[in-house]
This record gives structure tokens, sequence and C-alpha cells, in this order.
């Protein structure tokens, strides 16, 4: 009971971290300050919306925003009581920002340096936040473990995006490749290999966080 009351504590915090992180980067976006964007994320205002990290992120602060009334009652009833349905949208929130933190580590770091995509609100967006969530999911939260099929999920948000940067970018060419996903014009790759590398990701984040969810007791039917 106190162990769980820790950690439902933990998940609080990081959770309430996560949201009033995301809320102060939208709002810095919409300052003076913020009007022209930061790094590698060159617009400011509603504009801004356009980016996978900050679609991600918004994602993540309201799966984590729901999920801290729960986190409140697990802690009074010294038990996990969070609904598998206030998990599986943390779960897919998760997903989208370890896509965000995969892309820029392993791309955007080697293409245009740090700098431009670990400074002011993109360290928020890029790195912490991220990492925020992705911990509290795998090692803090429990009450449901997660089937390979249901992670698919998780890649949806991955899909639909992916859907209206080539729309934008590939046919209605409104839209600047700010990601240069586009590059020689091999779209048709990234459009496929950008899902199933994020279902890869979503595999790794099941992995940790169902080795610590309780196995459900037997039936007699396959799980």
């Amino acid at each position: 009971m106190k162990q769980t009351r820790l950690r439902n504590a933990v998940s609080l915090a990081m959770n309430a971290l996560v949201f009033l992180m995301v809320l102060g980067a939208m709002v810095w976006f919409f300052t003076p300050h913020g009007a022209d964007g930061v790094g590698n994320m060159n617009q400011g205002g509603a504009r801004v919306l356009k980016y996978f990290t900050v679609d991600s992120n918004l994602l993540a602060a309201l799966a984590c925003l729901l999920m801290i009334p729960y986190n409140i009652r697990s802690i009074r009833r010294g038990e996990d009581a969070i609904p598998a349905w206030a998990l599986t949208l943390k779960m897919i929130g998760t997903v989208a920002v370890t896509l965000t933190l995969a892309v820029v580590m392993l791309y955007f770091v080697p293409l245009v340096g740090p700098a431009a995509v670990l400074t002011g609100a993109n360290f928020l967006l890029h790195l912490l936040c991220p990492l925020l969530a992705i911990v509290s999911f795998c090692f803090f939260e429990r009450g449901h473990r997660f089937t390979k099929l249901e992670m698919l999920l998780g890649v949806a948000p991955a899909v639909l995006y992916g859907v209206v940067y080539l729309t934008r970018v590939v046919f209605l060419k409104d839209w600047e490749d700010f990601y240069a996903f586009n590059v020689g014009g091999f779209w048709y790759i990234t459009f496929f290999a950008i899902p199933a590398v994020n279902y890869l990701f979503a595999l790794g984040i099941r992995a940790l966080h169902n080795r610590f969810v309780r196995q459900p007791a037997k039936t007699g039917k396959k799980l």
C-alpha cells in the first residue's frame, strides 16, 4: 500500500510537470518572444501546430492531465485505481513523444546540431517532456497490461500526421519540407518507414510497462 502511494505520487508529479511544461511552452510560442519560434521550429503562434513535436507533446500533456485525478484517487485508496482508457491514452501520447525524441536525437542532432533542437522551449518539447512521459508510463503507472495489437494505437498519431505532412508537402506544396523527409523525392520510403520504426519503439515501451504489471489471473482462455 505504501509503495503504491509512493509510486502514484511520483507519477502524479511527473504528469503535472509534463502538463505544466507543455502549457508553458505553448504560451511562450504565443508571446512576442516566441513569435518566430526557436531553433529548427521557426514558427510561432498557431503555426507551430504544424510540427509533430508540438502535436505529440500536446497529446501527451492531455493524457498526463487526465491521469492526475486517478493518481490522486490511487494515493487516497492505497491501490492502483487508474482505468484502462486513461492508461491507453497515456500510452498513445507516450509512444508519440518517443518518436519525437528519437527523431530529434538520431536525426536532427547529427543534421543540425544540438543547439538548434535543445534550446529553450525545444529542450522541453524535444527532450525533457518525452523522457518524463516515458519514465512515468513505463515504471510508475499500473492497471493494464497492453497487447501488441493495442500498441498499434500508439502509432496512429504518426500515421495521421504523415498523411497531413505528405498532402501539404508533396501534393499541395504549401508547406516546406521542414523535416527533410522528401529529400530526393523518397517520401514513399519515409511515409511507411517512420510508423514501422515507431511501432518498434512502442513494443519496447510495452515490454517495459508490462514487466511491472501483474499477470492477469488465468481463466482457461488464451490471452
